[in-house]
């Protein structure tokens, strides 16, 4: 029985202005009787058949959303009559045939979604209005060219036309849509060039204009889009190198130039785009060699260079990039020297290759130790020795066409040719040992001088180094670091810090981000700390990582997240220090996605579902209890740390910022200038605005929620490249069987009726977190409250069976 407003017994009837619909078959042909009928909201009902003629007879329609359905069939010529109608959502559905000339006459429309459906066509009958705010006909067949009537709504935001038959130019009229912060014409047939017009839109923060068959240079004037989020250009014949001006985006987030003819070499200047997360350019005519400064993009997730003429050295300072994650492909190019052993280092790194190059020299026994590596292509180079065992797990495809290479998996050495000279003469190898020689003893020489200087320069200047308690500004607290321990608090000197990570050694490293790397420092009290370090810098907005974690955690304590201890700066060492209590589980993301020769045991639901309640109290408590709130910005896995209970606690808070009524102060305006966030955890509409709020971090926090569940990344390659984490989890937790069974981490399975049930619940609760519509997101203490009720509701069933006599 349908049910009207807030009312759960009275039917539908004449003379209701709002109607929300719960049903199962058909839409009742009886709707068209609702004279007065104002909302029909029908979404998500597995509704079947066509859409009945007798809605377009209620004139006062104003929102008709019969969207997530299974309706086939064609849009009735009679919703020509709908003149009132303001948003009219039918996509996912199964709707066919061309629009009826008829919808011209929907002149008020400000909203209209019809995508994922079979639709084609021409779309012009649609674009009688002048009111438009968001126009969405994605993944569709319509056909000819995009209509010039388009560019008559000046207030449209979002424009999606992606997926279909379009063919002809970009319409100019675009560029006169001053609001336009959204162009999709993805997978079209659109031929010519990209309009100078739409310099125009100003607010442009994601252009998707991938798969098609448009020519010309990349115009120079989208380096002046000052919003520019997204940029995909992809799949075309753009040719001509690419334009300076461009590396002026220093928003820019993606950047997809793949597939095209673009040449020239690459600008130094790309290390500019210092918000950039994904750059790819395979498959272009790119030379010359990789400018070093690419190692200056910290926040890069994603590296393809692929399909290139490159040449010269794999530059050293690509070991800078700590998140590094999806991918280093570097393949087909004519790239020399050796594999540098930093590549090992990049401790994220999924995906590496280096195929089909000119690369010499063993391959680095360091690459065997990156944990989170699942594929490996160094073939086809001229790479030589004997791989070290810490390689022998990977398949001879990674290491094919090497023909001076031998080792597990490869043959024996014994089986190399005799025809080939595979080593120095004796007499070469003595040179070359005696140049060695000298060389290290001449390099020691110099170290130890410039120890010795650097060491006088360090007690010369001792004054330099401030270290101290993060809530004390005594000036006792100068050159030392206050602990409190209850009663007890115990000073230590930089000296001890220092001596406690072994002067920061790599062998103590245990993290790292894009503010910073983490060491674990073990005190002669046998206390155990975690030291962040952070480098010193003389510009003030380059030095804001350091200052917001002290300004944060400096005033804030709460159980789930990371207490600060205490901060060191030292100018004369060149960096700053942070100290935290130290986290001995690691993150939720090393437990979860690192190989299990790193993790003792794996997560049971037990532990899982009491990290998802921590991370939530932790967020409430930012957003609800803190004066002024706090928005953390950077909300994934890895930020996630476990203590020695497996407690969760969220830490980093580098990127996160105050949040006042008006924002009006400097601090407000320069943090919201700024990208923040990592890729896959970052909400849709912060993409586009880079305004943070509490629901960017609520969105995040679901992200993270279906990867406690799931056991899969943000951006698993499983979800196909048309789809998403969010809709993959939206899709089959509505399904029943093993679909829905995909939802839940194989590693937890079997799982107890009572805990699986949980498991399911707290993915809906994460689907709440990841609503499109930032505003139907639920805050973080209603997402709280919801966890904590499914981890009592647990509670109370194992209880329950406990206590049940065994029979």
């Amino acid at each position: 029985m349908p049910r009207c407003g807030n009312s759960t017994s009275s039917p539908c009837c004449s003379g209701e202005k709002k109607c929300n619909v719960y049903l199962s078959r058909e839409i009742p042909v009886t709707f068209g009787r609702l004279k007065e009928l104002q909302l029909l909201h029908l979404r998500q009902n597995e509704l079947v058949g066509e859409i009945p003629v007798t809605l377009g007879y209620c004139h006062q329609l104003t929102i008709l959303d019969i969207a997530d359905n299974q309706l086939s069939g064609g849009i009735p010529t009679s919703f020509g009559f709908l003149r009132a109608l303001e948003q009219l959502m039918l996509y996912n559905n199964s709707l066919e045939g061309n629009l009826p000339a008829s919808l011209i006459n929907l002149a008020n429309l400000t909203r209209i979604n019809l995508s994922k459906n079979k639709m084609n066509g021409s779309i012009a009958p649609l674009c009688g209005s002048r009111s438009f705010l968001s126009f969405d006909v994605t993944n569709n067949a319509f056909d000819g060219e995009i209509p010039e009537e388009l560019g008559n709504s000046p207030t449209l935001d979002r424009l999606r036309l992606g997926k279909n038959r379009f063919t002809g130019r970009i319409p100019v009229s675009l560029g006169m849509i001053c609001e336009l912060s959204l162009l999709d014409l993805s997978g079209n047939l659109l031929t010519g060039p990209i309009p100078d017009e739409l310099k125009s839109c100003r607010k442009l923060s994601h252009v998707d204009l991938n798969d098609n068959s448009l020519s010309g240079p990349v115009p120079p004037w989208l380096g002046d889009l000052s919003q520019l989020g997204e940029l995909r250009l992809s799949s075309n014949h753009f040719f001509g190198a690419l334009p300076r001006q461009l590396f002026n985006s220093s928003k820019l987030l993606v950047l997809h130039l793949d597939g095209n003819s673009i040449n020239g070499t690459l600008h130094g200047e790309i290390g500019d785009l210092s918000s950039l997360n994904i750059l790819n350019l395979n498959g272009n005519q790119l030379s010359g060699p990789i400018p070093k400064t690419i190692g200056k993009l910290s926040n890069l997730y994603e590296l393809q260079l692929s399909r290139n003429g490159f040449n010269g050295d794999i530059p050293t300072e690509l070991g800078q990039l700590k998140n590094l994650q999806s991918i280093l492909d570097l393949s087909c190019n004519d790239l020399t020297g050796n594999i540098p052993p930093f590549i090992g280092m990049l401790s994220k790194l999924e995906a590496l290759d280096l195929s089909h190059n000119q690369l010499i020299g063993e391959v680095p026994p360091q690459i065997g130790d990156m944990s989170s590596l699942g594929k490996l292509n160094l073939s086809h180079n001229n790479l030589l020795g004997k791989l070290s065992k810490r390689l022998s797990h990977w398949p001879a495809e990674a290491f094919e066409g090497n023909l001076d290479l031998c080792g597990s998996p490869l043959d024996g050495c014994d089986n190399l040719g005799s025809g080939k000279q595979r080593s120095l003469s004796e007499t070469s190898v003595v040179v070359v040992s005696a140049i060695s020689t000298l060389a290290a003893i001449a390099l020691l020489v110099l170290v130890v001088t410039i120890f010795l200087k650097q060491r006088r320069e360090y007690f010369k200047r001792g004054n330099e180094v401030k270290c101290t308690y993060s809530s004390s500004s005594s000036s006792q607290a100068r050159r030392r670091l206050l602990f409190h321990h209850g009663a007890n608090k115990q000073d230590y000197k930089w000296e001890d810090i220092v001596h406690a990570t072994k002067n920061l050694s790599d062998e103590f490293v245990i993290g790292s981000g894009g503010s910073g790397t983490v060491y674990k420092g073990e005190f002669r009290t046998g206390e155990t700390v975690a030291v962040k370090k952070i480098l010193w810098k003389e510009d003030l907005l380059l030095n804001r990582s350091f200052t917001r974690e002290i300004r944060t955690l400096g005033r804030i304590r709460h159980r789930h997240l990371v207490k600060l201890m205490g901060y060191c700066i030292n100018r004369v060492a060149g960096f700053n220090l942070l100290i935290y209590e130290y986290m001995e589980n690691g993150s939720v993301w090393d437990w979860l996605h690192k190989q299990p020769v790193n993790i003792k045991k794996s997560l049971d639901w037990e532990a899982r579902i009491r990290i998802a309640v921590g991370l939530a109290q932790g967020v409430e408590y930012l957003h609800h209890d803190c004066v002024p709130k706090i928005v953390h910005r950077d909300i994934k896995s890895s930020n996630v740390l476990l203590d020695s209970n497996m407690e969760a606690h969220l830490g980093d808070f580098g990127l996160a910022k105050s949040v006042v009524e008006n924002y009006d102060s400097i601090s407000d305006i320069e943090s919201n200038s700024l990208f923040a966030g990592s890729y896959g955890y970052i909400a849709p509409e912060y993409a586009y605005t880079l305004k943070a709020t509490e629901k960017t971090d609520v969105y995040s926090m679901g992200i993270v929620l279906m990867e406690i569940v799931s056991g899969k990344m943000p951006t698993d390659n499983f979800f196909g490249v048309d789809m998403d984490m969010v809709r993959w989890v939206e899709m089959r937790i509505q399904t029943q069987g093993s679909d829905r069974g995909e939802l839940i981490d194989p590693t937890l399975k079997p799982l107890l009726p009572c805990e699986e049930s949980a498991a399911y619940q707290v993915l809906e609760i994460a689907l709440q977190c990841t609503r499109t519509v930032a505003q139907e997101r639920p805050s973080a203490r209603q997402a709280s409250d919801l966890l904590i009720n499914v981890l009592n509701n647990r509670k109370v069933v194992t209880d329950k069976v406990n206590m049940e006599p065994h029979k």
